[in-house]
């Protein structure tokens, strides 16, 4: 087996709970309560909530696997790709701040569906999720930008090798094994960049299919199913069809179980596509120390890199929720409005509202040379307000909150989950939940704590 999977197969199977640093061990739990937000979210709001589980009834799929904020269950593979869908549809799922991925979407979903199906404790999810995270990241950020550049979506190509190795581990599968689910994996990695552009409701879906590959990879390789020596350094394997074979395999391993990419990863504190935030905290910074208001604004140029300009750079104003979300004039547009951007801006009425369509009008986004320069290290946007009375402020922004370098703190993360869960679930079982996840290596095992995620109303 090439070194790629043989060395990360051994990082899944040899790495203990007792291995992880006590920041590390943190770091997770603020994931888990993170994602599980995200997933509430989605739970409630994604327009194909209900279609998801219809058509996971609709292949005759049936289980006790919880799914979260609905009263329903499915299988644990199909729970696990219905929680990874809820949890991407809303861009309100984690990521890493050079992988343009987003790992926590997959892996957290994958590791509670089947840690609830084994009735496997705290701290061994815990041990997977930072397991998941690490596999998960390690190949985006090496592939990156090619992965993008080819039209591949990180997040469902990624993710999936982050699912198999969450599985690997929960699975107690040894190295052998492991090296398997990974190299299998490899085969049933899949996903397009296409979806930014058209059918964007369906990306989390797309996402979701991630988790249940990973699942699929792991127990395939439980049950002696052979796989590929060379999944991802091959003549035809996974580097060369995605990022044209330029992965630099001793930098992508570089720091194995000593430096965790789970801590480059950042929060999302707005539903939007994450190219879109520098803009919006600019836009409110500016707003905030100058006073301005929205009518009195002119005109709004927004300088970004070539990604975010391509991904959500648009001019006008949005139609519907998707492209809401992946519009970059009408966040500022609603920023500019309500001195934030919240679930509230994805409204369909907001999304209608002529007010917002005018300032969107207003609202420039160009590829600006500076701000190109630092991409991907930094992902930041230049904002430059001008007011009807001649006046203008100008800011660039690179660190945003929620950040490695700014991060948010779990009671923070808390306040996200109570806004995003209270549609679904009782007062009481979010006090419950937040705790839990809290202490979370001390759980026994996971089905009490599942059943709180059930939706209670």
């Amino acid at each position: 087996m090439e070194v790629i999977a043989k060395t990360l197969a051994q990082f899944a199977a040899g790495t203990k709970y007792e291995d992880l640093p006590g920041d590390i061990v943190q770091c997770a739990k603020e994931r888990i309560i993170d994602i599980l937000s995200a997933a509430m979210a989605g739970a409630s709001l994604w327009e194909y909530r209900n279609g998801i589980i219809d058509t996971s009834r609709n292949m005759g799929d049936s289980g006790y696997s919880t799914i979260m904020g609905r009263k329903e269950t499915a299988s644990f593979p199909a729970a696990a790709a219905i929680n990874c869908a809820y949890a991407h549809s809303m861009e309100l799922d984690d990521g890493h701040r050079n992988a343009g991925a987003h790992a926590g979407a997959v892996v957290i979903p994958t590791a509670l569906s089947l840690a609830e199906k084994l009735n496997i404790d705290g701290r061994h999810v815990i041990l997977a999720v930072v397991i998941g995270y690490d596999v998960a990241y390690r190949f985006a950020r090496s592939m990156s930008p090619l992965l993008i550049e080819n039209g591949f979506h990180p997040s469902a190509v990624c993710g999936t090798m982050g699912a198999a190795a969450v599985s690997a581990s929960l699975l107690r599968l040894n190295a052998c094994q492991a090296a398997k689910a990974l190299s299998l994996s490899a085969l049933f990695a899949s996903g397009l960049m296409e979806i930014t552009h058209s059918g964007q409701s369906s990306k989390g879906a797309m996402v979701g299919h991630a988790a249940f590959a990973g699942i699929y990879s792991a127990i395939m390789a439980k049950n002696g199913f052979s796989a590929p020596e060379a999944p991802f350094s091959g003549m035809s394997g996974l580097f060369k069809a995605m990022s044209d074979n330029n992965v630099d395999t001793a930098k992508m391993l570089e720091g194995l179980g000593e430096n965790y990419e789970i801590k480059d990863t950042y929060v999302k504190l707005y539903p939007t596509c994450r190219h879109t935030h520098a803009p919006i905290e600019g836009t409110v910074a500016l707003c905030s120390e100058h006073n301005i208001m929205a009518e009195e604004v002119k005109r709004v140029d927004i300088g970004t890199h070539q990604v975010a300009f391509n991904l959500t750079g648009a001019a006008g104003a949005p139609c519907d929720i998707q492209q809401a979300r992946f519009s970059t004039p009408y966040c500022v547009a609603s920023a500019l409005i309500n001195g934030t951007f919240g679930i509230v801006d994805l409204k369909e009425e907001n999304i209608n509202d002529g007010r917002r369509a005018q300032l969107s009008s207003l609202i420039h986004v160009y590829v600006d040379k500076e701000v190109a320069s630092e991409f991907p290290k930094k992902r930041g946007a230049k904002i430059r307000i001008e007011l009807k009375n001649g006046t203008s402020f100008e800011k660039t922004i690179y660190n945003l909150k929620g950040a490695p370098e700014l991060p948010v703190g779990y009671m923070d993360l808390c306040d996200k989950f109570k806004n995003m869960a209270q549609v679904s679930v009782s007062e009481e079982n979010i006090r419950k939940i937040c705790g839990v996840v809290q202490n979370f290596e001390k759980l026994a095992e996971l089905s009490a704590f599942m059943r709180l995620l059930k939706s209670t109303n």
